[in-house]
């Protein structure tokens, strides 16, 4: 698995993982986060790999089917786009309040 498949199924895991099972959120913490391994996983909870691996499975398909109807990790991109180009359209002396406006529309 590349690099960047784990860095993207730890964003969608940061952004919709409070709406899993607390199950799956955290066997994907532990596997995309902790970088431990599917039997390491199985061994900590007391179940079985495939266990595990079903877990994960239905979970990052949640995750999935999260990301195509809200798009928030997708449009990630396009917002801090937007927000630089609209911090350079703001005269200096704003900079800092606009940064603070900025940050809440991001929460």
């Amino acid at each position: 698995m590349s690099i960047e498949n784990i860095v993207e199924k730890g964003e969608l895991l940061d952004k919709y993982g409070a709406l899993l099972t607390d199950r799956q959120r955290d066997c994907l913490d532990l596997y995309y986060n902790e970088n431990l391994t599917l039997a390491e996983i199985a061994e900590h909870f007391h179940i079985s790999r495939q266990a595990v691996h079903d877990a994960m499975r239905h979970g990052e398909e949640q995750l999935m089917t999260y990301e195509s109807a809200l798009h928030l990790v997708s449009m990630r991109g396009d917002k801090e786009r937007a927000a630089r180009e609209l911090m350079e359209l703001i005269p200096d002396q704003y900079h800092t309040r606009a940064r603070v406006l900025i940050d809440c529309l991001w929460d």
